[in-house]
């Protein structure tokens, strides 16, 4: 199966060789370490989640790479940082040296420091007819929103 992001919700970028991905939703960012962004980076790419485990073993990784690689995929998933795709499957490409300096393990952080920040952006306000910057008094922000949105911080 192949997954890619859930664009209709996560922001991401990859910078350094390090993906920092953003939950528009609940303001909560991720990152992660060296060799999980070269993972996700696979995935994202279309390249199944098996042919990876099947690639690492091929390259004599532990056999634990592979329980690893479907807890890191599991969290991706349940984060919904991951949809499944309907893209055609590509050949896995894993480096090795990246690899063996995470210890074969990809890593997935989580953040909220700066939930509040995030989801008092104005562009989480704006609607979608008035564009990018519309007066305050344009965005017409119900006391449904303001429900949401604190529910989204966990207040």
């Amino acid at each position: 199966m192949t997954y890619t992001l859930n664009e209709a919700r996560m922001y991401a970028d990859i910078s350094d060789g390090i993906a920092v991905i953003i939950d528009s939703e609940t303001g909560i960012y991720f990152g992660m370490n060296g060799f999980g962004t070269h993972i996700y980076e696979n995935i994202v790419d279309g390249v199944p989640v098996e042919e990876i485990a099947a690639a690492g073993a091929r390259e004599g990784f532990p056999e634990e790479f592979s329980e690893n690689l479907k807890q890191f995929v599991a969290t991706l998933l349940e984060k919904e940082i991951l949809i499944a795709s309907s893209a055609l499957p590509k050949e896995p490409h894993l480096d090795k040296a990246l690899a063996e300096a995470d210890a074969h393990v990809p890593e997935l952080q989580e953040f909220s420091d700066a939930q509040e920040l995030l989801l008092a952006d104005p562009i989480h306000n704006v609607k979608e007819e008035e564009g990018w910057s519309p007066e305050k008094s344009s965005l017409n922000e119900d006391d449904e929103d303001v429900a949401r949105r604190e529910a989204k911080m966990g207040s």
